[in-house]
């Protein structure tokens, strides 16, 4: 998938094209996070969309209870017109996703472009059943499905008096998710405050408790204070962060594909373990050592809570995890280490896209590039240098790219060189040719 921006806060114009490590690099204030936020709210589906073509398929199913339809068919029909559905919707929600006015996005223009042929390949190949129902899920008033490797829909209705647009907007839904299947399940954003929020989310919580509390003891209609502390101050990728920190006991419950490689961000960086309290409150537990509140911490282990913590409990293979900054509060050396585990991740089924201001983390991709390639001295220099075996990453599973001068641009990739960010070089060059 692509995605093409124009007049997006401080990117006049610029088109990312996603892959299994997508990298966004540049100086500050030229609109990495514009486009993170961007493509949080896309990948998680944050927008509403009811499909034109429904109330067609809903008349139907009135008549008969049961409707088919071919995917493929609806594909060659609709695909031109669902996508601009897309753009038009989610374009409608920046405001919200960003938590500012209207006006900010008045002259924003996005759009999408997709492979039609694999998008249709996919829905083709995988099984689809869902259900709409309220409360048990036998108790269903809507039910879809289609067999892996068919292309027959099969809508079946019971008798029910919803509302049109409640079954337009779960179908619309889930067309959505079918055709940004193949790109992400779900999206996890670790914001560049994580570091603070990770410290402070209780008190946060605490603060709006009190609220509602003063507002009942003074007889103030505590449904307008809870709306305006709805009406969130942050943009919702850090709402949604901070939400999954108020949620902690509940996550805690499941169980995420990637444990191992937690343990190995704790065993190889951290030097310890977190662990969460029945109410909430995170510790760490340095080898060798006691329990400690995490305020007590260093600022690594503070920053790395939500990592290790959406890994070992959320990441699933398909899911999309997105670190504004990695490098925050990392040596060097850890950063090449936090570089090896995010490839591994790729290696292994997880999407990751990264911003970043840090030219260590851009030369480890490209170390790792240069690993794929069969040459002579491979295995001696990765051994040499402590690389594992799998240490390496495909070229042709990254997408690069520079955000200055309020646009966006490909970096270049030499095959025997890797990533060329100039924009880091040229800093190098100067600092170096400065202190001599």
């Amino acid at each position: 998938m692509n995605i093409y921006f124009e007049q997006l806060g401080l990117i006049n114009k610029g088109e990312l094209n996603l892959k299994g490590f997508t990298l966004l690099c540049g100086p500050n204030n030229t609109g990495k996070t514009y486009a993170m936020y961007s493509l949080y709210g896309l990948l998680n589906k944050k927008f509403e969309v009811h499909f034109y073509f429904l109330p067609y398929f809903l008349r139907q199913l009135a008549e008969k209870n049961v409707y088919q339809v071919d995917w493929r068919d609806l594909m060659a029909q609709h695909f031109d017109n669902i996508i601009r559905q897309i753009e038009d919707s989610f374009h409608k929600q920046l405001p919200r996703l960003f938590s500012v006015g209207e006006s900010e996005f008045s002259n924003t223009k996005i759009k999408l472009t997709f492979d039609r042929d694999a998008l249709l390949q996919r829905a083709i190949n995988n099984e689809w059943k869902t259900k709409l129902s309220l409360g048990k899920e036998q108790d269903w008033f809507l039910y879809i499905e289609k067999a892996p490797n068919q292309t027959t829909l099969t809508l079946s209705l019971r008798e029910t008096n919803l509302p049109q647009q409640i079954l337009i907007a779960f179908i619309s839904s889930h067309i959505v998710k079918l055709i940004f299947s193949n790109i992400s399940r779900r999206c996890f954003l670790l914001p560049a405050e994580r570091s603070g929020l990770n410290l402070f989310f209780k008190e946060l919580s605490s603060i709006r408790n009190r609220l509602l509390h003063q507002a009942q003891k003074y007889h103030i209609n505590p449904m307008e204070v809870l709306q305006d502390l709805m009406a969130s101050r942050y943009a919702e990728p850090v709402s949604d962060y901070i939400e999954f920190l108020n949620n902690l006991d509940a996550v805690k419950k499941h169980k995420g594909q990637f444990c191992a490689t937690a343990q190995e961000i704790q065993n190889k960086i951290l030097k310890g373990q977190y662990e969460v309290s029945p109410h909430g409150d995170v510790y760490f537990l340095p080898h060798n050592s006691g329990q400690i509140p995490l305020h007590f911490t260093s600022s690594t282990v503070k920053t790395f809570f939500g990592l290790v913590f959406y890994l070992n409990h959320l990441a699933q293979k398909g899911d999309c995890l997105m670190i504004d900054e990695p490098e925050l509060n990392l040596h060097p050396e850890n950063q090449r280490t936090l570089v090896r585990i995010l490839v591994a991740l790729v290696n292994a089924g997880l999407k990751i896209i990264v911003s970043t201001h840090s030219s260590y983390i851009v030369r480890e991709l490209n170390n790792l590039i240069l690993f794929n390639r069969d040459f002579r001295q491979s295995t001696e220099l990765k051994k040499k240098y402590g690389y594992a075996p799998t240490d390496a990453l495909d070229s042709r599973q990254i997408s690069a790219y520079l955000f200055d001068h309020n646009k966006i641009t490909p970096l270049k990739f030499i095959p025997d060189e890797g990533i060329i960010a100039e924009t880091f070089d040229n800093v190098i060059r100067s600092l170096n040719q400065s202190s001599h």
